[in-house]
C-alpha cells in the first residue's frame, strides 16, 4: 500500500441550485443526489450533503403549490440518505437573507453575499434557524443525527469573528471553508485570502479572527479542503495529471450546454498567480483524483494514524457519473482508505467527550 496510515476520505456536495436563485431543483438537485447515492452504496461509500439552507427556509415559505413540492421533495431526499447512512451538514449562502419572488422567479440579495459583512444578529438568526431545522428534520430518522459542520457560501469567512461566535452558539464544532492558496479580492471589498492558512493537509482549532490561522483552545475547528496550485492554465493542468483528452473533451461539451447560474457575486479585482485546484470529483477525471489520494497518504508524520481528505463537488454540476463510479471502484480497494461520514470523522477526533 501507498501509505501507513487510515486517510478518512470524505466526499462533500455543496447541495444547492445556483447563486442567483435560479435553476431546476429536480435536474440540479434532486436527480443528481439519487444517482450519486446509489453509486456510493454500490462501493459502501458514505457521502455528505453540505444543505444550502438559505435556498430551503425560502422555499418553504412561499406561496404556490410548485415551492412546496420542491421543499418537500429537499426534506425527503435528505431524509432518505441520512437514513441510508450518509451524512447531512450545514451550508449557507447570506445572499437569501430577504430573497424576493418576482414572477416565478428568486431575486436574491446580492450585498449580502458576503457572509462575514452580514450584521452578526442576522446571521445568527439565519444559521440558528438553519441547524434547528436539520436537526429536527434528520434526527426523525436517525435519532443519533448530529449538526457539527458548517461551510460558508462562496468559503467567505473572513474576517471570521461574528461566525465563531455564532457556530459557538449553535453546537457547531468545525468549519470546512479554508482551502491553503485561495486568494480572490472583489469590487465590493471582500476577500478570499487563505493563502498563509495552518496547513493543505492538518486540521486547526482556529483562531476566531481568522479561520485561515491556528490558535490553540479556541474550540472549533477547520477541517482544510485538500488543494494543490499551479500556474499552468486549467485545461494543460488537467491534462498533466491524467491523460485523458477524451474525458474532458466530453466534459468540456457538457458544460457548454449548461444553463443558469447567472451573475450573483462581485467582480474579482485582483487574484493569486497560482491557480488552486481541489478534488473535483463531478468533473475531474479519477486517476487525477487517486494521484491526489497519494499525495496525502504520504505527508504522514511520526506517530501519526489517521489523516483526512476531503474531495467537494456540487451536485448541480455533477457531468460524469461514469468517472465516479470508476473513482470509487478504484479506491475501495485500499484498505488504509475509509470513506467516513464527516460528523463520525469530527464526533471521533475532534469533540470532546
Amino acid at each position: 500500500m501507498p501509505g501507513n496510515i487510515m486517510l478518512h476520505l470524505m466526499l462533500h456536495d455543496d447541495w444547492e441550485i445556483y447563486g442567483d436563485g435560479t435553476g431546476d431543483p429536480v435536474s440540479l438537485m434532486f436527480d443528481p443526489a439519487r444517482r450519486i447515492l446509489d453509486i456510493c452504496d454500490k462501493y459502501q461509500a458514505k457521502y455528505t450533503f453540505f444543505a444550502e439552507i438559505g435556498q430551503q427556509l425560502n422555499m418553504l415559505n412561499a406561496p404556490g403549490r410548485k415551492w412546496t413540492k420542491y421543499a418537500d421533495t429537499w426534506e425527503k431526499v435528505l431524509q432518505n440518505a441520512v437514513a441510508r447512512g450518509h451524512d447531512v451538514q450545514l451550508h449557507f449562502h447570506p445572499q437569501w437573507i430577504g430573497a424576493k419572488l418576482k414572477n416565478g422567479r428568486w431575486k436574491l440579495d446580492v450585498s449580502k453575499w458576503n457572509t462575514a459583512k452580514v450584521d452578526e444578529a442576522l446571521l445568527d438568526e439565519w444559521i440558528g434557524r438553519g441547524a434547528a431545522y436539520l436537526r429536527d428534520l434528520l434526527q426523525k430518522v436517525d435519532s443519533e443525527y448530529e449538526l457539527l459542520s458548517f461551510r460558508a457560501g462562496g468559503w467567505m469567512c473572513q474576517p471570521s469573528t461574528g461566525l465563531y461566535n455564532i457556530l459557538k452558539k449553535h453546537g457547531i464544532v468545525c468549519d470546512v471553508s479554508v482551502m491553503k492558496g485561495r486568494y480572490k479580492r472583489f469590487a465590493d471589498g471582500g476577500s478570499i485570502d487563505f493563502r498563509d492558512a495552518f496547513s493543505r493537509f492538518d486540521p486547526w482549532e482556529v483562531n476566531p479572527d481568522n479561520f485561515a490561522l491556528e490558535k490553540r483552545g479556541s474550540g472549533i475547528w477547520e477541517l482544510p479542503v485538500y488543494t494543490e496550485t499551479s500556474r499552468l492554465p486549467h485545461p494543460v493542468y488537467l491534462l498533466s495529471k491524467s491523460f485523458s483528452p477524451l474525458h474532458y473533451y466530453r466534459i468540456f461539451k457538457k458544460r457548454k450546454i449548461q444553463r443558469g447560474g447567472g451573475q450573483y457575486s462581485p467582480k474579482v479585482v485582483v487574484s493569486e498567480k497560482y491557480k488552486d485546484y481541489y478534488g473535483s470529483f463531478g468533473y475531474m477525471h479519477y486517476r487525477h483524483l487517486v494521484n491526489f489520494v497519494r499525495v496525502v497518504q504520504r505527508q504522514n508524520q511520526p506517530g501519526e494514524k489517521n489523516r483526512h481528505l476531503i474531495f467537494l463537488t456540487h451536485s448541480k454540476s455533477f457531468l460524469d457519473f461514469d468517472n465516479f463510479d470508476q473513482l470509487l471502484c478504484c479506491l475501495s480497494q485500499d484498505k488504509e482508505i475509509n470513506f467516513s461520514r464527516t460528523r463520525d470523522y469530527i464526533r471521533k477526533y475532534y469533540v470532546k467527550n
